[in-house]
């Protein structure tokens, strides 16, 4: 396999990732820019989505950041094949909770008539994914550094 695919299928969870919850920010910002809500009322329920998302990271996605990284470091040492990298890395729970968690995101929206609890919704689960994408990418620099 070429060394452009291994880095890739790497970095591609991260790319799932980021890609997801700029999404979502975008959805909770077209709520922002509804002309019948005001923008004071927003910044402190976006600094209490930035604290939720802190706490979903810290209890939730954290443990998901270091698994892929020891999965990417033991499948860039070749430790791992292709097949069991890919199925260890969106075959598991993990990613399960990821695809859960953006599943209700984008489910509740047709039940939520509240626009600030939508926006609470998703600017949360968007920021704690940027976050998620933003941990795997620093760190994973740092593994492929230091790996030969």
């Amino acid at each position: 396999m070429t060394r452009n695919i291994k880095y890739f299928l790497i970095l591609f969870p991260g790319i799932l990732w980021m890609i997801a919850g700029i999404k979502l920010l975008l959805k909770a910002a077209t709520t922002v820019l509804d002309p019948t809500s005001s923008f004071l009322i927003y910044c402190p329920i976006a600094m209490i989505s930035w604290g939720l998302a802190l706490l979903k990271y810290h209890y939730l996605l954290r443990r998901t950041v270091e698994k892929q990284l020891i999965l990417s470091s033991e499948f860039f040492a070749k430790k791992t094949t292709v097949i069991s990298y890919i199925k260890q890395s969106f075959c598991s729970k993990r990613f399960l909770i990821m695809i859960t968690m953006i599943v209700f995101s984008l489910i509740l929206r047709r039940y939520i008539s509240n626009i600030y609890g939508l926006f609470i919704i998703r600017a949360t689960i968007g920021y704690a994914l940027i976050k998620t994408a933003i941990g795997y990418f620093s760190k994973l620099q740092d593994n492929l550094i230091k790996s030969p």
